[in-house]
């Protein structure tokens, strides 16, 4: 580690004076969100920006100016099964869960050795750090390290909590919290439950989570200078720029501050010829193929047996082929028409014209790909963003969400035919993606000329408004209210005494009168 480490600073100190040294820190062994950032990551090398990745995750053929760090990749395991919690989903609960589960995993990657051999490293010089910031907040403080400009990579839309260092606008009334499942056109009682989620990741994270990353930093982050850190709250609002996982093609539309980018889809691309028996596979169904897969991070196997079994039964009776993504060595008598495999191209075969259907989990890089390539979904959400993506796309006529905790046989079968055979979907589906496709300039290009425009300006500060300066009752006018509340009640009790006394005087000339 340490003599790739100084291979890499011998590296990143020769440059031309015309690139710039960046640190990716994506220490986090969750591929799907890796698989979103590696073509920003890869373009910034190819475009001569000298970029050194800490991932578990290595790039087939990078660029000569991309040097990646191998962090090791142990899995860091759920200790829950996300189909029984599932069944006890409950809106208001989720953050309490987060706040209480991501800071062990935040510890697990702290405790790596080579995370610790970058943290204690000296001698590095980086004018930009990369990093994810999914419930790891503190590792905002290798910008404070390095003394460089910091960029959040954000894999989905932000909640409350992330949107207050930037004062990026949260009305629980109409943003929906992609942890409730709701979507834009919420009701009364939606908006109320909204809205007190937002109230509690702004105002009761400060005592319940945020404490936690500090005690992260300061028992982690303890490198040559760390005394002259700031606090964490004030490094996180010294971000220069957030590149956001959403687009309002595929999520809700919401106002963003200067410094929050949309770059969904930045992993998106035009679908690459199937391997020859895959192909053929495609090719030879006269009814079309549905692909049903759940993601890198659900594990059908955690299914309970009689769930799984509806699955089997009811896609056993459809014309269509399916390709079933299946992970576990279990043998199985599957029906004829389903073809099993651990691992399908997925982005490739939705890409292929004769793919009719996608029963997905309802993740948003599921959402985006469908939604690219024009494929109508079939959503069994189980928790997290796959309620709010899929409730987004049931509204715009492209999908049918099932919530898990609500799934039956007769209500699948239901929906599956409906899908299968009304045409509506698919042609929403298409219109979805010509929204999707038409923008002034593709994502992935969008997110480089930010990151470069942080560079050229120095952190482009000036992208980001005032309210940032403001503390939280500052920005919701509390201050100004509480006055407004206060002058009513002298008012009120001026108005009490001068009518008291103006009763008594009225009074007492009466009973002399």
């Amino acid at each position: 580690m340490n003599g790739i480490v100084l291979i890499t600073g011998i590296l990143i100190s020769v440059n031309s004076g015309l690139s710039s040294n960046i640190l990716a820190f994506l220490p986090t062994k969750a591929r799907s969100h890796y698989g979103a950032f590696e073509p920003l990551l890869k373009e910034l090398a190819e475009k001569g920006h000298n970029v050194t990745v800490f991932s578990p995750f290595s790039m087939k053929n990078p660029p000569s100016s991309y040097h990646h760090i191998q962090v090791e990749d142990e899995d860091l395991a759920m200790s829950f099964n996300p189909f029984s919690v599932a069944k006890h989903f409950k809106p208001i609960l989720v953050p309490f869960r987060s706040w209480f589960m991501w800071p062990k995993f935040t510890e697990t990657i702290l405790n790596k050795p080579s995370v610790q051999k970058l943290i204690h490293s000296e001698g590095l010089h980086f004018d930009l750090v990369l990093f994810e910031n999914f419930y790891h907040e503190c590792f905002v403080t290798l910008g404070h390290k390095f003394n460089a400009s910091v960029v959040q990579l954000f894999p989905s839309i932000p909640n409350a909590g992330v949107a207050q260092w930037h004062r990026n606008p949260y009305d629980g009334s109409y943003i929906p919290d992609i942890n409730t499942g709701f979507c834009d056109n919420m009701s009364f009682i939606e908006r109320l439950t909204n809205t007190v989620l937002s109230f509690i990741h702004t105002a009761l994270s400060s005592f319940f989570y945020f404490p936690k990353q500090r005690d992260l930093m300061d028992k982690y982050f303890n490198y040559t200078g760390w005394e002259t850190r700031p606090s964490m709250e004030s490094m996180l609002k010294n971000i220069s720029l957030t590149l956001i996982n959403t687009h309002f093609s595929v999520g809700t539309p919401r106002p963003l501050v200067p410094s929050y980018i949309d770059v969904a889809g930045m992993h998106l691309k035009p679908a690459s010829t199937l391997p020859e028996d895959l192909l053929n596979i495609m090719n030879d169904a006269p009814e079309g193929v549905v692909l049903f897969s759940f993601g890198s991070i659900l594990k059908l196997t955690q299914l309970p047996k009689n769930e799984f079994d509806i699955f089997i039964r009811q896609l056993g009776k459809i014309k269509q082929k399916v390709l079933f993504k299946w992970e576990s060595d279990t043998k199985i008598d599957f029906p004829p028409n389903i073809i099993v495999r651990k691992w399908f191209p997925q982005a490739d075969i939705l890409g292929h014209p004769n793919c009719v259907l996608f029963v997905t989990h309802g993740g948003i890089h599921s959402t985006e790909e469908a939604i690219y390539f024009g494929v109508p979904m079939l959503a069994i959400s189980v928790f997290g963003d796959q309620l709010h993506n899929s409730l987004v796309m049931q509204n715009r006529g492209a999908a049918i969400r099932i919530k898990y905790s609500e799934f039956t046989e007769n209500e699948f079968e239901i929906a599956l035919y409906k899908m299968l055979n009304d045409k509506s979907f698919k042609k929403k589906a298409a219109e979805l993606s010509l929204t999707f496709h038409d923008q002034p300039i593709k994502s992935l290009n969008k997110a480089i000329y930010w990151i470069e425009y942080v560079i050229n300006h120095n952190g482009a500060h000036h992208l980001k408004t005032a309210a940032g300066e403001l503390t939280w009752y500052e920005f919701l006018l509390i201050d100004g209210l509480f006055l407004v509340v206060i002058m009513r009640i002298i008012i009120t009790i001026i108005l009490w005494y001068v009518g008291k006394k103006l009763w008594r005087r009225f009074c007492l000339k009466s009973k002399q009168t």
